[in-house]
Order: C-alpha cells, then sequence, then structure tokens
C-alpha cells in the first residue's frame, strides 16, 4: 500500500520536471531531446537523460543556451555540456 503511494507520487514528479516542454526527438533507451515552449527557458533546448543519471541537461552551444533554430542540423549529444 504505502509503495504504491508513493510510486503514483513519484510519477506525478516526474511530470512536473517536463511540464511545459515537448519532445522533439526520442533517442531510444528513455532518452529524448525537448524543447522548452513556456516559461524563463521558453526556446531552449534540453537532453532528457534520466533514464540512466535522473538528470535533465541544458543543450549549450558557445557557452549559451541552444535554440530550436541553433539545433538544426546537429546531434543532441554534440551539445550536452560535459
Amino acid at each position: 500500500m504505502a509503495w504504491t503511494a508513493w510510486d503514483g507520487e513519484y510519477e506525478v514528479l516526474q511530470e512536473y520536471k517536463t511540464s511545459g516542454s515537448v519532445c522533439i526527438q526520442e533517442h531510444g533507451c528513455g532518452f529524448s531531446t525537448l524543447l522548452v515552449v513556456t516559461g524563463p527557458h521558453r526556446g531552449t533546448m534540453w537532453f532528457d537523460a534520466r533514464a540512466t543519471c535522473d538528470l535533465i541537461l541544458p543543450l549549450m552551444l558557445d557557452g549559451r543556451h541552444l535554440s530550436f533554430a541553433d539545433r538544426i542540423g546537429r546531434r543532441s549529444m554534440d551539445l550536452v555540456d560535459r
């Protein structure tokens, strides 16, 4: 019973982490590229790596957040600030 309640709340938390964004590319194995469409990060791109490290990482180009227009023709993994 307690596990079911915790698991349900965990799913709600995971949904909050990506609210205001849309998936623009699936990479398989639970990885995806997100475009934020609302809020202060609107227009920026993020890499959803929660499948392995529970992080959503900003995609960067020349030290600044990547926009959708900047992303065209580039691979997401080449833009993760490591």
